[in-house]
């Protein structure tokens, strides 16, 4: 009797547990084809791929901790001697600004530009003829930009967005042209060496003199500096051949402009002025404001720049040579209020030394 009891039960639970399974796979089934918050087995919980995020250059974006540096050329393209400078730019995984004249952009140069954007350099506008804009009307200056940013366009598709007035001279039209205005902070002087305002020199005066500003430049190079080359001659095609690796043998990361400020969180805007960034820290050692006095600028070989604000980002007023008095007025750790040359503005104190 027992026996029977005994198996009785079993078969009794044996089909429970059977119609609990049943209705388990069909909840399970139900509340799949409802939608997307269908259960999921432990099994499938487990082995689902991690939600990766996007990332995006401005996620990427460098906090001023690597050594970029810009190098810009005037003046072309010209086929021989760019094409000279991107070969080297291409050999070393570099990348550079090109501001380029409309009267150099024939045939030749277009296809000079399309292997310049095809590198992942940049393009800027140097102006149609090279003339001076702060002697020209508003209409010419329109005219002179407007050419160059078209052709370009025409040969490319490319939409030129910084402008280098010939000269370095800008005093006075900024506010006439719809485009950053970008400068300098290393000037090799390439042009004044070239080769034909150079006949009687000896090939070994040559390689010196070619010896020496690279060594200018490696001396000057500091992270957001902008460097002024040309591309239309032998000399700088060479020199450029020389710096490009010795800056990469430093450390330094070439890049054009517009990537340099992107990745060190700067914003260029129009009608404005671009020297450098100022990726150092303005005298984080010291706690201390400097006080009111005369005081001369102490850079190793730079400028020093004239700011609006006490911030490395602030728009830059002027350039205030090596070797230059200035007179403190007021100051906060780090920065000074400084009058120089009838303008004021604030200054890395850093750089400061006391007239004593």
């Amino acid at each position: 009797m027992k026996r029977h009891l005994f198996a009785f039960s079993a078969l009794l639970l044996a089909l429970l547990l059977l119609c609990t399974g049943c209705g388990l796979r069909e909840l399970t089934a139900g509340t799949t084809a409802g939608g997307s918050d269908a259960a999921q087995p432990p099994d499938a919980l487990a082995t689902a791929a991690p939600e990766t995020v996007p990332t995006t250059e401005a996620a990427t974006a460098n906090p001023k901790t690597e050594k970029l540096i810009a190098l810009t050329f005037d003046d072309g393209p010209n086929a021989a001697t760019t094409n000279r400078i991107l070969d080297a730019l291409e050999q070393n995984g570099a990348k550079a600004t090109f501001f380029v004249c409309g009267y150099c952009l024939g045939e030749k140069g277009a296809e000079v530009v399309k292997r310049q954007i095809a590198l992942g350099c940049e393009i800027g506008n140097h102006t149609k003829d090279h003339k001076t804009l702060t002697k020209l009307s508003a209409s010419a200056i329109a005219t002179q930009v407007s050419y160059v940013n078209d052709r370009v366009k025409e040969i490319a598709g490319y939409d030129v967005k910084l402008l280098r007035a010939p000269g370095g001279a800008y005093k006075g039209v900024l506010d006439q042209v719809d485009m950053p205005f970008i400068q300098w902070s290393i000037d090799t002087n390439d042009w004044r060496w070239k080769d034909e305002a150079h006949k009687d020199r000896t090939e070994a005066e040559r390689s010196a003199k070619l010896e020496e500003i690279k060594n200018f430049v490696l001396d000057s190079a500091e992270p957001g500096a902008i460097v002024l080359m040309h591309d239309i001659y032998d000399f700088s095609a060479d020199l450029a051949g020389m710096v490009i690796p010795a800056l990469i043998a430093k450390g330094y990361k070439l890049v054009t402009v517009s990537e340099m400020y992107q990745r060190y969180g700067e914003q260029l805007k129009p009608s404005t002025i671009y020297f450098n960034i100022d990726v150092t820290p303005a005298h984080a050692d010291s706690s201390e404001p400097l006080p009111a006095g005369t005081y001369t600028v102490n850079t190793k070989n730079d400028p020093l720049n004239l700011r609006v604000e006490a911030k490395p980002a602030a728009d830059v007023v002027t350039k205030i040579p090596k070797g230059a008095t200035v007179t403190v007025t007021d100051a906060v750790p780090g920065w000074a209020h400084v009058t120089y040359d009838g303008q004021t503005g604030w200054v890395s104190a850093k750089y400061l030394k006391p007239v004593v």
